[in-house]
């Protein structure tokens, strides 16, 4: 077995400044000196302090009182310790994509990855990979690597508390590895460690060397096994962490914000989580819920789609970024949450030369989601065919709806069919033998000039095929009876007209081809 903990000193700090970026022109908060405070109300300390405090003398330990006259403008925060087992919760469910064997710590998570070195191209690689992701999600970690997950965890405290070893690959190594740790990384009682220290035992080398039943009797058996686990003496079983079934992640912010633009780094620290989670899982999400937070006002909840499963969070931001850009807010914001209620079974996409279908589809899935995320609500829809000889009857909304495009320039409204396969650049041989139909349509045909009994559009047109006659709805009330042909002008371009049996002298223009 091999673990490696991730040990997260500045977690009081990060649950409550995960906004802030190491770019200042992108940072919600302005870099302020700023610390977390822990302890009686009378008599609060300092847990932690951010890079500008500390640069200023204030340290973890320090009164409260003393750091605010040291330094002027200090804000102080209460720790919530509720917020940070949610933040421990959600480091653990993005490190399950490394490993199905979590651990959750007070101030970390552990892993083994005993299994996972060879695929994720060793231990090297893995650490990095480790602390960029935490990183990108806001933490900043320190690691330790043991055979026991004991002894990774105080390899983990004591390498950020001290300099000094952080890994040993093999369990006979721990003892010399260990042993010059200070024995209050155990987190024992204050009591105990008083009582040691009055005999001048301060390092768990120094406790080693002590009697193993004098040193049990003394100091409880706790203290005792807790030695043999970290050594591997003894059995250390963890309970490993269990994925939920659904992801869930909230970012409360500083101060109430009314610019989008600012929610870039939490929205994206989020998404990094999402995607990591998704990974763990081995799913993707259909739909993603974006939830800004106003107070004591209704939240605002973004509904965003994909047509098929997706866990990259590069596509999602995307999308996510589409729709604040043009969100129009009600009321300022005061946390942002992403929610995925149902998963779903993921394929990673083939990495082939040549883009085969899969990849072609890809690609059109990023384009209507791209549009969908900028047009209203129902302003993209696919359109499909229906039975019916009349062209302006043949083509319905996939929801059933009759189509209404909005007419383009020269009254042509575009409407993508499922007829608009590759044609060329003569339509009429084609249909001679196929009868084709035009890519566009007008909404409502338009009666053509005539001179010396020739339709004009741009020109004169001359008609190159037809007539095809189109005679039905009789059962429905409208009927039509129509001569159709396809006329060319002196552009080039290829027409759809027709005239009616009624009035042969009367011609209208329905359609264009492509």
């Amino acid at each position: 077995m091999l673990w490696i903990a991730l040990y997260l000193p500045d977690l009081p700090l990060e649950v409550v400044n995960r906004v802030q970026a190491g770019d200042a022109a992108t940072s919600l908060i302005v870099d302020l000196p700023l610390a977390v405070s822990d302890g009686p109300d009378n008599r609060p300390f300092v847990l932690s302090a951010n890079p500008r405090a500390r640069a200023a003398g204030v340290h973890p330990g320090m009164a409260v009182a003393a750091a605010c006259a040291l330094v002027t403008g200090l804000a102080t925060l209460r720790r919530d310790e509720a917020r940070e087992t949610r933040a421990i919760g959600q480091v653990a469910g993005w490190a399950a994509q490394f490993t199905p064997s979590v651990v959750l710590e007070r101030s970390g998570v552990l892993l083994e990855v005993a299994a996972s070195l060879k695929l994720f191209g060793g231990l090297a690689r893995l650490l990095g990979q480790l602390r960029t992701g935490l990183a990108e999600l806001g933490f900043r970690a320190s690691f330790g690597v043991a055979p026991t997950p004991l002894g990774a965890w105080l390899l983990a405290r004591g390498g950020h508390e001290q300099a000094g070893v952080r890994a040993c690959l093999d369990a006979a190594d721990l003892p010399a590895r260990l042993a010059e740790l200070p024995l209050a990384l155990f987190d024992w009682p204050r009591e105990r460690l008083d009582a040691l220290a009055v005999l001048g035992i301060h390092r768990i080398r120094e406790a080693l060397a002590l009697p193993r039943d004098g040193f049990r009797r003394r100091f409880g058996a706790t203290a005792q096994s807790d030695l043999d686990r970290a050594l591997g003496r003894a059995a250390d079983p963890r309970p490993c962490f269990a994925l939920p079934d659904r992801f869930s992640s909230r970012i409360d912010l500083p101060f109430d914000v009314v610019d989008t633009a600012l929610l870039d780094i939490p929205v994206t620290r989020m998404l990094a989580e999402m995607e990591g989670f998704l990974r763990a899982r081995g799913a993707g999400a259909l739909q993603l819920v974006l939830e800004l937070e106003h107070g004591r006002s209704v939240p605002t909840r973004i509904t965003l789609g994909s047509p098929a499963p997706e866990r990259a969070r590069a596509r999602w931001q995307r999308l996510v970024r589409e729709r604040l850009d043009r969100l129009e807010l009600k009321a300022t914001i005061s946390a942002v949450a992403i929610h995925i209620d149902t998963l779903h079974g993921f394929g990673e996409h083939s990495t082939t030369f040549l883009p085969d279908a899969t990849r072609r589809a890809q690609s059109w899935y990023e384009l209507t989601e791209r549009l969908s995320s900028r047009l209203e609500p129902g302003a993209l829809f696919s359109v499909s065919l229906r039975d019916d000889h009349r062209p302006e009857q043949a083509w319905r909304r996939a929801d059933g709806r009759p189509l209404r495009a909005r007419p383009a320039a020269g009254s042509v409204a575009s409407a993508s069919t499922a007829t608009a396969t590759s044609r060329p650049r003569d339509p009429a041989p084609a249909l001679r033998t196929r009868r084709e139909r035009p890519m566009f349509l007008l909404e409502r045909p338009r009666m053509l000039v005539c001179a010396e009994s020739r339709p004009q559009y741009q020109g004169p047109l001359e008609l190159v095929s037809g007539p095809e006659r189109i005679e039905a709805g009789w059962w429905d009330g409208r009927a039509v009876a129509r001569d159709y042909y396809v006329a060319r002008n002196r552009a080039g371009e290829a027409c759809w007209i027709y005239r009616e049996p009624v009035d042969p002298s009367r011609w209208y223009l329905h359609g264009l081809f492509a």
